[in-house]
């Protein structure tokens, strides 16, 4: 699995899946969740990395992060830590049969 952080607006086009990193009450980034949604792609939103579950990446190849504020480099360096973490399960088939 390749995982790109960045803006929205800088995720390559095929980024199908982006997972949305903040606090669920900003209105800046449930904006941001409305713009993936209308171009296509699937977005979740999450508050801490525990709350990825290995079902959303079944299949993904490409996943994109988005970071909600500046301060917030600790749980993304943990959200990527548990992105990996799927991204090796899958390419060891343990993901497959997960449910969607």
């Amino acid at each position: 699995m390749t995982i790109h952080v960045g803006t929205l607006l800088a995720l390559p086009a095929n980024v199908r899946t982006v997972v949305f990193v903040g606090d669920r009450d900003c209105d800046h980034l449930r904006e941001l969740v409305r713009m993936a949604e209308f171009k296509g792609r699937v977005a979740y939103r999450i508050e801490q990395a525990t709350e990825l579950q290995p079902r959303w990446f079944v299949g993904v190849e490409e996943v994109g992060v988005v970071v909600g504020a500046a301060d917030l480099q600790p749980l993304v360096r943990e959200v990527m830590q548990r992105l990996n973490q799927f991204g090796v399960a899958a390419t060891q088939g343990m993901l497959e049969g997960v449910a969607q």
